[in-house]
């Protein structure tokens, strides 16, 4: 059984690095606003990163250098915060004291639905399989269908875990009004989970395996089985990829470049969630879950986003489509 969840590491960590946050958006001069405002050459440029705790190749970027190196071939330099929980890292960038962060697909697309000073640049691609609905212990739920009347945690609206269960539902040709949902967040899901409050959870990466980490829980659905859409995404404000294009490119490089290494050595992921404190059986579970690819925003993978979209607009996370060629920067393509 899981000792911990990460989650749970997360409040201290997320408080020191707001309060972190605020003093430097006091002081520094690195906005990109402030940045164009002096005509200040790439030499002035830093790209704040809001870290998740999640180890995607934005966040592992740090730990070898390779965001930093990459920045420092057109005279940048990257600045590493947090790390955060998703809403706090959104909130980062709304207050501009982050330029990028990350994010799943469904939740950029539902952020996106009414508006938003994003723009994408990079999309982490996974088979699927670090996301999906696990039973509780002792529920006897075997199957989707065994859900109905049930109370699973999705973990906020809209988001991920949202996505997956209406999206599992919506393939195996199930009624989704028939499950109670809850929107528990990161800091109490897993004693949820294993107090019996709830009786699945509907979630991701280290969150994923910390369910399937408790004695006797079982998973009933994986995104790779039923054609999941959602991936992460990783995204700029849009006033910094306006004035520092050349910026966003080097850092999509970056995270192309990681990808790689992590292909030749996926200890780059299991070593970063070890450092956010995974128990020995968390990290067992990450172990098996296929390493992402780095993929471009181009005409391709903004059709997969649209696609996503349309399932957004029938699930009711969204009212309407939008055209999501306004809210991304293809660094792969000429600027």
């Amino acid at each position: 059984m899981a000792s911990r969840s990460l989650r749970r590491l997360l409040p201290a960590a997320a408080l020191v690095a707001v309060a972190a946050l605020t003093l430097a958006a006091c002081a520094s001069e690195s906005s990109s606003a402030e940045s164009e405002a002096s005509g200040s050459s790439s030499a002035d440029v830093v790209l704040r990163v809001a870290q998740l705790s999640t180890a995607n190749y934005l966040t592992t970027s740090e730990n070898d250098g390779v965001l930093e190196d990459a920045l420092s071939g057109i005279g940048a330099t990257a600045d590493f915060l947090g790390p955060f929980i998703p809403a706090d890292a959104y909130a980062a960038l709304n207050a501009d004291q982050a330029d990028a962060t990350s994010t799943g697909t469904a939740y950029f697309n539902t952020i996106n639905s009414t508006g938003s000073d994003f723009v994408a640049f990079a999309i982490e691609r996974y088979t699927g399989n670090s996301q999906g609905i696990v039973a509780a212990p002792g529920t006897g739920i075997e199957t989707l269908e065994d859900l109905y009347g049930k109370t699973v945690n999705v973990g906020s609206a809209g988001g991920t875990g949202d996505y997956i269960l209406h999206r599992a539902f919506e393939d195996a040709g199930l009624d989704i009004s028939k499950v109670n949902t809850v929107d528990i967040g990161s800091n109490e899901s897993t004693a949820a989970f294993t107090s019996g409050q709830v009786d699945a959870w509907s979630t991701y990466d280290q969150y994923f395996a910390s369910a399937q980490a408790v004695d006797g829980s079982t998973v009933i659905a994986s995104g790779d089985q039923i054609d999941s859409l959602n991936w992460s995404i990783h995204f700029v404000n849009r006033a910094f990829a306006d004035a520092h294009p050349e910026a966003v490119t080097a850092a999509y490089d970056a995270l192309v470049e990681e990808a790689a290494a992590a292909q030749d050595d996926p200890t780059i992921i299991t070593d970063a969630y070890e450092a956010f404190g995974a128990s020995a059986d968390q990290l067992d579970v990450i172990a098996g879950f296929a390493v992402p690819t780095i993929e471009p925003l181009n005409e391709e993978y903004v059709g997969h986003l649209q696609d996503l979209e349309e399932q957004l607009v029938r699930y009711g996370f969204i009212d309407d489509s939008v055209d999501l060629g306004d809210y991304v920067f293809d660094a792969t393509a000429e600027q």
